[in-house]
């Protein structure tokens, strides 16, 4: 069996593709993080401004629970018929891929007007 045969069967396969995956993401080396605080029935900042590779961590920093949706489905992050439901204490991040204005709402708290919205730069 050649060397190539045996790169490209089995696990050398997966390993190979896999890897050629990874060669296809791209990184922005200076991408960053924002936190935004869940309290109060409130996003705290409840507007926040990014570029594009950055990761926003939602923390849920109230004494009750609550479920984060974004109306954007394209994002591929959670939906309202998805959402993220947050323990007391748990929190949950995302990284944005793309430039446009996303908002999001605690489909729990809407009554109390609980949204947000990220935008996302180059």
């Amino acid at each position: 069996m050649s060397i190539l045969n045996s790169a490209v069967s089995g696990r050398g396969f997966n390993t190979l593709v896999f890897c050629l995956y990874m060669l296809s993401i791209p990184v922005n080396a200076s991408s960053a993080e924002y936190k935004v605080s869940m309290q109060g029935w409130e996003f705290d900042p409840a507007s926040l401004m990014i570029k594009t590779g950055d990761t926003v961590i939602w923390i849920n920093n109230d004494d009750t629970r609550h479920k984060l949706s974004f109306e954007d489905s394209s994002l591929g992050g959670p939906t309202r018929e998805n959402a993220h439901k947050f323990n007391i204490g748990e929190n949950f991040s995302f990284r944005f891929t793309k430039v446009g204005e996303f908002k999001y709402t605690c489909i729990t708290h809407e009554g109390q007007d609980m949204s947000g919205i990220v935008i996302v730069k180059d």
